[in-house]
């Protein structure tokens, strides 16, 4: 149950719906992970499942990391094997870590291991599809609505009304987002009406 290719089938599995473990690149950055290291850690998630890391950047020409974890499976069994690593260096900022995946040897930001995998492949290894392309348009209107609150304190104003300006903004970003918010709200009442026509119209058919 609940596990990789299960549930609904109106588009691909999501990583969430199939509970995946997800590592990213951005934590090598954030360890100051470098050229000539070699280091080992244990990266644990909340649920108690452990993935044992040994990063070995010593050779200049290649770059890896060792994953040696149990399966996302009943049986558990450790799986041991490599994956490499690449470094990109952006016109502005620091050098930037990737991960190739071992399945599709695509540069990738991050690796999943969802329910009934064995090794952390990237999304497009296992045909996972983002939580995104399965939402109806009322549930991206209520997504967007509250993102949008977010970004000024609290998405619990949404639908009702805008949270206050902060201090720190401008009234014209302020009043941009006051256009944004009554455009969504506007767009919140057709979806909910759509949504209720449809709704309607299946209950009439089973009677």
């Amino acid at each position: 149950m609940g596990g990789y290719g299960s549930g609904r089938h109106r588009g691909r599995p999501t990583s969430e719906a199939c509970g995946s473990y997800v590592l990213e690149s951005w934590l090598l950055d954030r360890a100051k992970v470098r050229p000539g290291i070699l280091g080992a850690a244990t990266f644990p998630y909340r649920d108690g499942f452990k993935v044992k890391l040994t990063i070995d950047t010593r050779n200049g020409a290649w770059h890896f990391i060792d994953f040696e974890h149990a399966r996302h499976t009943s049986d558990a069994a450790l799986e041991k094997y490599r994956v490499t690593l690449l470094r990109t260096f952006p016109r502005f900022g620091d050098a930037r870590w990737w991960f190739e995946c071992p399945r599709t040897g695509n540069r990738v930001a991050k690796l999943f291991l969802p329910r009934g995998g064995h090794r952390f492949w990237s999304r497009a290894g296992y045909g996972l599809g983002y939580a995104c392309q399965r939402e109806t348009r009322l549930d991206r209107v209520h997504r967007q609505g509250a993102k949008l609150c977010r970004e000024l304190g609290d998405a619990a104003w949404w639908p009702e009304s805008l949270p206050s300006k902060p201090k720190w903004m401008r009234w014209r970003t302020y009043e941009r987002k006051q256009e944004r918010f009554d455009e969504l709200v506007i767009r919140l009442d057709v979806a909910f009406v759509a949504s209720a026509q449809r709704l309607l119209a299946r209950y009439g058919r089973l009677g």
